[in-house]
Protein backbone atom coordinates (compact mmCIF):
# COMPACT_ATOMS: atom_id res chain seq x y z
CA UNK A 1 0.00 0.00 0.00
CA UNK A 2 1.40 3.34 -1.28
CA UNK A 3 1.17 6.47 1.69
CA UNK A 4 -0.60 9.67 0.01
CA UNK A 5 1.39 12.63 0.09
CA UNK A 6 1.18 15.18 2.98
CA UNK A 7 2.80 17.63 5.08
CA UNK A 8 2.78 18.61 8.32
CA UNK A 9 4.71 21.70 8.81
CA UNK A 10 4.47 23.73 12.39
CA UNK A 11 5.99 27.43 13.69
CA UNK A 12 5.41 29.50 16.31
CA UNK A 13 3.48 32.65 16.43
CA UNK A 14 4.30 35.93 18.23
CA UNK A 15 2.44 34.54 21.32
CA UNK A 16 4.32 31.05 21.55
CA UNK A 17 1.14 29.35 20.50
CA UNK A 18 2.38 26.39 18.39
CA UNK A 19 0.54 26.82 13.99
CA UNK A 20 0.57 23.53 12.36
CA UNK A 21 -0.57 23.85 8.76
CA UNK A 22 -1.62 20.37 7.01
CA UNK A 23 -1.45 19.86 3.39
CA UNK A 24 -2.13 17.15 1.25
CA UNK A 25 -4.27 13.77 2.49
CA UNK A 26 -4.71 12.66 5.22
CA UNK A 27 -5.15 8.31 4.82
CA UNK A 28 -4.71 4.96 6.04
CA UNK A 29 -1.39 5.18 4.65
CA UNK A 30 -0.18 7.95 6.53
CA UNK A 31 -2.16 8.69 9.51
CA UNK A 32 0.55 6.54 11.76
CA UNK A 33 2.81 9.63 10.72
CA UNK A 34 0.43 11.72 11.44
CA UNK A 35 -0.95 10.66 15.09
CA UNK A 36 3.04 10.86 15.94
CA UNK A 37 3.72 14.72 14.63
CA UNK A 38 0.84 15.16 16.60
CA UNK A 39 1.66 13.83 19.80
CA UNK A 40 5.19 15.32 19.52
CA UNK A 41 4.00 18.42 19.26
CA UNK A 42 1.95 18.08 22.11
CA UNK A 43 4.35 16.83 24.17
CA UNK A 44 6.36 19.90 24.06
CA UNK A 45 2.89 21.30 26.10
CA UNK A 46 2.52 24.70 24.13
CA UNK A 47 -0.43 26.68 25.39
CA UNK A 48 -2.58 26.52 22.18
CA UNK A 49 -2.10 24.25 19.20
CA UNK A 50 -3.68 25.40 16.36
CA UNK A 51 -4.50 22.91 13.24
CA UNK A 52 -4.39 24.69 9.99
CA UNK A 53 -6.18 22.28 8.05
CA UNK A 54 -7.24 24.99 4.84
CA UNK A 55 -5.11 23.08 2.73
CA UNK A 56 -5.64 19.53 3.77
CA UNK A 57 -8.00 18.26 0.67
CA UNK A 58 -8.77 15.20 2.20
CA UNK A 59 -9.05 13.88 6.24
CA UNK A 60 -10.59 10.74 5.94
CA UNK A 61 -11.24 8.05 9.04
CA UNK A 62 -8.05 7.42 10.41
CA UNK A 63 -6.95 11.60 10.20
CA UNK A 64 -10.78 11.86 12.52
CA UNK A 65 -9.28 9.64 14.72
CA UNK A 66 -5.78 11.26 14.88
CA UNK A 67 -7.53 14.03 15.62
CA UNK A 68 -10.11 12.77 17.93
CA UNK A 69 -6.70 11.16 20.03
CA UNK A 70 -4.55 14.37 19.47
CA UNK A 71 -7.60 16.44 21.50
CA UNK A 72 -7.51 13.45 23.86
CA UNK A 73 -3.85 14.33 24.94
CA UNK A 74 -4.18 17.79 24.40
CA UNK A 75 -6.59 17.98 27.44
CA UNK A 76 -4.50 15.52 29.31
CA UNK A 77 -1.32 17.77 28.83
CA UNK A 78 -3.55 21.16 28.95
CA UNK A 79 -2.96 22.50 25.91
CA UNK A 80 -5.85 24.26 24.11
CA UNK A 81 -5.97 22.44 21.02
CA UNK A 82 -7.81 24.01 17.72
CA UNK A 83 -8.89 23.30 14.59
CA UNK A 84 -9.27 26.37 12.32
CA UNK A 85 -10.01 26.81 8.82
CA UNK A 86 -10.74 23.57 7.44
CA UNK A 87 -11.02 22.83 3.64
CA UNK A 88 -14.58 22.26 2.78
CA UNK A 89 -14.45 18.52 2.33
CA UNK A 90 -12.35 17.95 5.82
CA UNK A 91 -14.79 19.92 7.39
CA UNK A 92 -17.81 18.26 6.59
CA UNK A 93 -15.88 15.18 7.64
CA UNK A 94 -15.27 16.69 11.10
CA UNK A 95 -18.95 18.26 11.36
CA UNK A 96 -20.56 14.60 10.91
CA UNK A 97 -18.40 13.51 13.72
CA UNK A 98 -19.66 15.96 16.01
CA UNK A 99 -20.25 19.44 15.97
CA UNK A 100 -20.71 19.95 18.81
CA UNK A 101 -17.05 18.80 19.85
CA UNK A 102 -15.09 22.27 21.32
CA UNK A 103 -12.09 21.28 18.81
CA UNK A 104 -14.00 22.74 16.16
CA UNK A 105 -15.12 25.84 18.29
Amino acid sequence: MSTSALDVTWDADSHGHTVVSVTGDVTVGNARQFKRQLQWLLLAQPPVLLLRLNNARFVGQFGVECLAAAQRCAGRLGVDMRVAAPASGAGRVLHLTDPADPLLS
